[in-house]
């Protein structure tokens, strides 16, 4: 036999420990294979390993081991079209509906304080802000462990029994008699909440080819902001039962919203489609079940590690030293750095947005109205940026855009004198809040670049919570002693903008450098010395010689 075919062959049994890299292998030569054909499979060589510990893995998957053999000419393209838009329908349509109860629980405290909770449960506002700060901090805490128990028990089960949990936590909120009573539940809250967003992100595109996500997850962003209008409308209906059965005003919205909450999360058990199920979902027939995760599959082989059951994935999987080499990836770091420090400008306006507006004389009405544009602009701007970063499989160049998108008006904020028309002003900070927001990109970004399941699941955690250092840092750009035109901080804005800038070129120059090195080392090599490589190296993920970093 020829020794190329021997090694080969060899390869599906070989011990590859060293291998966990999170691929799949859909290595399976035949005698009379063409040398294409085997050119493709150096291509895509993966590991299975810990998945199933027979030649033919996906035997529980139907027909996704026969697609994953023959590749994507075994499917036409308007089947690929309809499995998308059926994944759309039955997969995003309940993804944006978990947010929205996300985001309906977390925000309503910002309807309640238009009320007399304060009073009612004996508080001042010093206490309402130790308990945001209770939040957060339990938030951030948990985004790691949440993570890392969506990855053990499956999305599946997880994430619908933590939308249960803060839900209940949110309705037991109406019987709140005291500062002790309100600083427990928000702590619960933290903890509830806390790794729902990336464990949403790491279920939401596991569906999906790496230049398929940006706009999906600007979807779910979109709902967040469409959920702050759809809250403060709720309020206001809810607001008008005041005294009815002997209850305040923000009991009844905390009751209501709680229960309707509560029953998203129970319903999220029975109607979440289920990736790593042999049984997506009723909604999608066999074949299509088998196109939809053939076409992941072989867009991004670490994907397959999403098909791991619960009795495969144990908690020693996990270590501490994990987190450390996930945080220090050189290649996801300053990934990272941008989700820090990227959206300070524009998170740093829409904090003090109404603020500002009412120093500028506007009154309490008009200062709500004026946040709508903002909102708008952000949304639609978001949809198109994402849009484009997936038609074009480039993603290095929205921060650019953005802070682009951005300087000039905080340049212009900075430079006005005081006897401005206030309306100049509006215009100014209503383009800066309504920039092209990206955190959707940045999170596909880190997806389409882990090359890891596990290593996905850490870095979007990780990164949701530099998120929430950003900011962290923007609520405190904007000090009482620079108000009213906050030049001071304006120009600590455009400092951070100049740096993001300067940072997304040096991931573009940073990927491709190391493509280029890549694929030197890589055409140098044998077939021989590929297949062995393969076989035997200890590089994982991101590192591999055969993995093309995304830009």
């Amino acid at each position: 036999m020829d020794p190329e075919k021997t090694l080969l062959a060899s390869t599906s049994g070989a011990e590859t420990d060293a291998m966990d890299y999170g691929s799949i292998s859909t290595v399976c030569s035949r005698e009379h294979e063409h040398e294409h054909d085997q050119e493709k499979l150096l291509t895509s060589v993966v590991d299975v390993k810990d998945l199933e510990d027979s030649d033919k893995p996906f035997a529980g998957y139907g027909e996704l081991q026969a697609l994953l053999d023959e590749g994507p000419s075994s499917w036409t393209l308007d089947e690929e079209r309809r499995v998308r838009r059926k994944t759309d329908i039955r997969v995003m349509t309940w993804a944006c509906m978990m947010f929205f109860s996300l985001q309906l629980n977390r925000i309503n405290i910002v309807n309640v304080l238009t009320t007399d909770f304060l009073m009612d449960v004996h508080m001042e506002p010093n206490d309402y802000n130790l308990a945001q700060t209770i939040f957060v901090t339990c938030f951030l805490l948990f985004e790691i462990p949440t993570q890392i128990m969506t990855t053990i028990m499956g999305p599946e089960i997880w994430i619908p029994t933590m939308m249960t949990l803060w839900a209940s936590v949110g309705f037991l909120q109406t019987f709140v008699t005291s500062k002790t009573t309100y600083l427990i539940t928000r702590g619960f809250l933290g903890v509830c909440e806390g790794g729902f967003v990336p464990g949403l992100v790491l279920y939401t595109t596991s569906f999906y080819k790496s230049n398929e996500m940006s706009v999906r997850l600007a979807l779910l962003w979109t709902t967040n902001y469409l959920t702050n209008v759809i809250s403060a409308l709720l309020a206001s209906v809810i607001f008008k039962m005041d005294g009815i059965n002997g209850w305040h005003d923000w009991q009844w919205l905390f009751f209501l919203e709680g229960i309707l909450t509560i029953s998203i999360g129970i319903s999220t058990f029975f109607l979440l489609p289920s990736f790593r199920r042999s049984n997506i979902s009723g909604f999608f027939t066999p074949r299509e079940q088998a196109v939809l995760r053939a076409r992941v599959i072989l867009d991004d082989p670490s994907k397959a590690r999403a098909l791991e059951s619960s009795k495969k994935v144990n908690l020693g999987k996990f270590q501490l030293r994990d987190v450390f080499n996930t945080l220090t990836d050189k290649f996801l770091f300053p990934i990272f750095i941008l989700g820090f420090l990227g959206f300070v400008p524009s998170v740093a306006a829409y904090q003090f947005l109404t603020i500002m507006f009412r120093s500028f004389g506007y009154g309490t009405l008009e200062s709500n109205l004026l946040v709508i544009p903002a909102n708008v602009l952000l949304i639609l701007c978001m949809l198109t940026a994402s849009h484009f970063a997936d038609k074009y499989r480039r993603r290095w160049w929205v921060p650019i855009v953005a802070m682009a998108w951005c300087l000039p008006f905080v340049i212009i904020l900075l430079a006005l004198p005081d006897e401005t028309s206030r309306w100049v002003r509006v215009f100014c900070i209503t383009f800066i809040v309504g920039f092209p927001y990206y955190t959707p990109i940045l999170m596909s970004w880190i997806s389409a670049n882990s090359n890891d399941q596990h290593k996905r699941a850490l870095a979007v955690a990780i990164y949701n919570i530099g998120v929430q250092f950003g900011n962290i840092t923007s609520a405190n750009v904007y000090r009482s002693d620079d108000a009213p035109y906050y030049r001071r901080g304006n120009a600590i804005l455009i400092g951070i903008g100049v740096f993001v800038i300067g940072l997304a070129l040096f991931v573009r120059w940073m990927y491709k450098n190391e493509n280029r090195r890549r694929e030197a080392v890589w055409n140098g090599m044998t077939e021989l010395e590929r297949l062995h490589y393969s076989a035997t190296t200890t590089d994982r993920g991101n590192r591999r010689l055969d993995f093309r970093l995304k830009l």
